[in-house]
């Protein structure tokens, strides 16, 4: 009995870590488009719909949040056999560290690819705002030249290049994303969307696939030692 408190313990400390980064990161994200409204000069229309997404986000937040209260509720109701209450912390695990990036996925999605003679002319905004709508679209899983980008992901130029993850990517840039296709292109292409005032300079070809692969993001990336877990009393 000893043992299978100890191992419910475990589980519970793990899934709430878990819960944490992922709670981390979003609000991270949140912040981070708050604050990239306030640095552009845009259109009353653009920023209303930006506010929406970020509601839209904040309710996404919440039925993840919901969500994991209840496997955390399996857990604790699972104590008393060991068996189900490890099969349960590795299905959990799996599908948190889909969630984290912390493994390679795959799925249809679109890929979008900058002319390599206009990488000049791309700037670190242009692939933010792609990035944007199709978050808002909902996309699940996105990487730029095969940069897993996550919610603690800086996007940013620096002495003319542009770095991911504290990389610098070489041109030619792409930017996949698992998301639905036709949603995804549909708003890329729409009036006043990001392509609209992009495809002016530069060349920017737009494919969906069936089959993108997203790699997972280095583990050493990520950061917890800021981090500690809410246990509940």
């Amino acid at each position: 009995m000893k043992t299978k408190k100890i191992s419910s313990n475990i589980s519970i400390s793990i899934i709430c870590i878990l819960l944490g980064l992922a709670l981390s990161w979003q609000f991270q994200s949140i912040r981070n488009n708050a604050s990239a409204m306030k640095l552009e000069n845009q259109k009353k229309d653009d920023l209303v719909v930006k506010i929406l997404n970020e509601q839209k986000n904040n309710e996404n937040l919440k039925a993840k949040l919901n969500e994991l209260q209840v496997q955390i509720n399996k857990f604790e109701d699972a104590s008393g056999n060991s068996d189900e209450n490890m099969k349960l912390l590795s299905e959990e695990i799996k599908k948190l560290k889909i969630v984290a990036g912390l493994t390679d996925v795959k799925g249809k999605g679109v890929i979008i690819t900058f002319a390599k003679e206009d990488s000049l002319n791309v700037a670190d905004d242009d692939l933010l705002s792609i990035l944007n709508e199709l978050r808002a679209t909902d996309a699940q899983a996105l990487a730029i030249n095969d940069q897993r980008v996550i919610d603690t992901t800086e996007v940013r130029a620096a002495g003319g290049y542009i770095m991911v993850n504290g990389r610098h990517v070489i041109p030619p840039y792409q930017i996949k994303a698992i998301v639905d296709p036709d949603n995804a292109v549909n708003a890329l292409s729409m009036i006043g969307g990001p392509l609209e005032k992009i495809k002016l300079f530069i060349d920017v070809d737009v494919k969906k696939s069936d089959e993108v692969v997203i790699p997972k993001i280095s583990e050493e990336l990520i950061k917890t030692n800021k981090l500690t877990p809410v246990e509940n009393k």
